[in-house]
């Protein structure tokens, strides 16, 4: 009698910003549900302490899908920084620091967006992105359902994309009528509708900006068509410790306890 093939399972990633804590609490909250993938929609350093640590962490998970974020790219290459405000300047150049040069070339080398074929569902693949589809090397936000419909249109026949960014999950759902916005619920599975498309923000693992201080990530599963918000707690007194430790600015460490 053959074996029933084990589920898919695929964690979302994004945003863990060099938080260590928070990296570590979700790969083993992930370990604990079963999870066989990762994908990871950009901005592995900048912000806090360990952005080493969490680039070998990330790498050695082999993930089946990396792209590359704004702080990514900025820490990978010697851009100017007038465009991020000074708290974001420091946390820049002090990354940069602390990569090696093979480091920096590999944040670097990150598309901008990438497809992610669904093997065996019959499905489309879907795709990742950091920031828009529509222009992503500009890294603009998606707060609102008119952002949602822009980046929407070029997902082309792609029934579902990742993003993040903005650190706020959301999702947004797109039909023949119209884009409609959503906050994205805690722990509530969310199954996939035929016919639609779907643009889902997977949360913050290392910087969350809704309120909730907690880690976030998302967990997609392609054979039945769901995905999952989750919410993770870890030790944020450490990762602020280090914070102060390193001579970033205090506002870094300040602003996890309060998930803005």
């Amino acid at each position: 009698m053959a074996q029933k093939k084990a589920q898919e399972r695929i964690a979302i990633l994004g945003d863990i910003h060099a938080n260590l804590e928070a990296f570590q609490a979700v790969l083993a909250a992930a370990k604990e549900r079963g999870v066989t993938q990762y994908v990871c929609i950009g901005d592995l350093v900048g912000y806090n302490a360990n952005p080493k640590e969490c680039l070998d962490m990330l790498r050695a998970l082999k993930p089946i899908g990396v792209v590359m974020g704004n702080h990514d790219e900025y820490v990978g290459a010697n851009h100017d920084l007038s465009g991020f405000n000074p708290v974001a300047q420091l946390a820049v150049k002090w990354t940069r620091e602390r990569l090696s040069m093979d480091d920096r070339k590999w944040l670097t080398s990150l598309p901008y967006q990438k497809e992610i074929f669904r093997f065996g569902t019959g499905m489309p693949p879907f795709c990742i992105v950091h920031g828009t589809l529509d222009n992503p090397g500009m890294w603009g936000y998606i707060f609102t359902r008119l952002n949602a419909m822009a980046s929407m249109e070029y997902q082309g026949n792609d029934n579902l994309c990742f993003c993040g960014h903005t650190h706020v999950p959301m999702y947004f759902i797109k039909d023949d009528l119209d884009t409609k916005a959503f906050y994205f619920p805690f722990e509530k599975p969310l199954k996939l509708e035929m016919n639609q498309k779907y643009l889902f923000n997977v949360g913050s693992v290392g910087q969350p900006r809704d309120g909730d201080p907690r880690a976030a990530f998302t967990i997609y599963i392609p054979d039945d068509e769901t995905v999952e918000l989750i919410r993770v707690p870890y030790d944020i007194k450490k990762t602020q410790e280090k914070i102060v430790a390193a001579g970033l600015p205090p506002r870094l460490a300040d602003r996890l306890a309060e998930g803005r």
